[in-house]
């Protein structure tokens, strides 16, 4: 069971983001962590952060805190293990520059049978590591590549139409960047109680939006912060990390945003 976090900001924000903490919000109080990774996206380029280890007991986590980059999209993950050992290989969000852009990938959940398929089996040869996720990065940049998708509109279609397939293999709550833009998708994801995991049930992502009426305020939960939100911007996790202002995104809902601005909804 992963976390996902991502922001879409209309002007660049400073997000203290403490992996490990945000972890045991996200519900996993009690399961040992097998890696993390983080993503401040610039124009075409970005910083990434991954280690597969525990965000608790890194050194390169606390540095990543102390100096947080501004960033109008920010992308990130803290992972448990199901399909591949707890590698760098294996860890979110994983990246690829195309056309001179990097993009960016992160899943929460499992996709079994996605290797058998036809059209993923030339893709196999292209992964770095050993995870469903990453072969799911790779047909949807496939995807986009065959259908020459320049459009913001034609990639939100190819986008949607991948999300709706990979759901019926599994749990596919997606965080995509392609260099401009946030893609978002949410499915189901297993939650933790006291009698274990549960089997997976909705809802996978939930956004809390602040708009010109937040101008100037702090965000602050246990986990994430933000001292001075300026403009409109939204928020995606895998569970609410404070009490208020989250709304559950239904399973099959999907996002495209740029710079604070939903763009696209379906």
């Amino acid at each position: 069971m992963c976390e996902l976090f991502a922001m879409s900001a209309s002007v660049p924000q400073r997000v203290c983001y403490e992996l490990d903490l945000f972890a045991a919000e996200g519900g996993e109080r009690h399961r040992n962590r097998d890696g993390w990774g983080i993503l401040f996206a610039l124009d075409r380029d970005a910083y990434l952060f991954r280690e597969p280890d525990p965000a608790a007991t890194s050194e390169l986590t606390k540095m990543v805190v102390r100096n947080e980059r501004p960033c109008k999209q920010l992308m990130a993950h803290v992972r448990r293990a199901t399909a591949g050992k707890p590698e760098l290989a294996n860890t979110h969000p994983f990246d690829r520059v195309v056309h001179g852009r990097r993009h960016a990938f992160a899943h929460n959940g499992g996709l079994p049978g996605l290797e058998d398929r036809d059209d993923t089996q030339a893709l196999i040869a292209e992964k770095i590591g050993d995870t469903d996720s990453e072969l799911a990065f790779l047909l949807l940049l496939d995807r986009l590549r065959r259908a020459e998708a320049v459009e913001p509109a034609a990639r939100f279609d190819i986008f949607t139409r991948f999300a709706a397939e990979m759901r019926e293999l599994g749990s596919a709550n997606f965080l995509f960047f392609d260099g401009e833009h946030l893609f978002v998708h949410a499915d189901r994801r297993r939650f933790e109680t006291e009698d274990g995991l549960t089997e997976p049930r909705e809802p996978g992502l939930s956004i809390r939006s602040f708009d010109e009426r937040h101008h100037g305020h702090e965000w602050k939960t246990r986990g994430a912060s933000i001292d001075a939100i300026s403009g409109p911007l939204h928020l995606f996790a895998s569970v609410p990390l404070d009490p208020e202002g989250w709304e559950p995104l239904a399973r099959g809902t999907c996002m495209m945003l740029k710079d604070g601005a939903i763009l696209s909804r379906s």
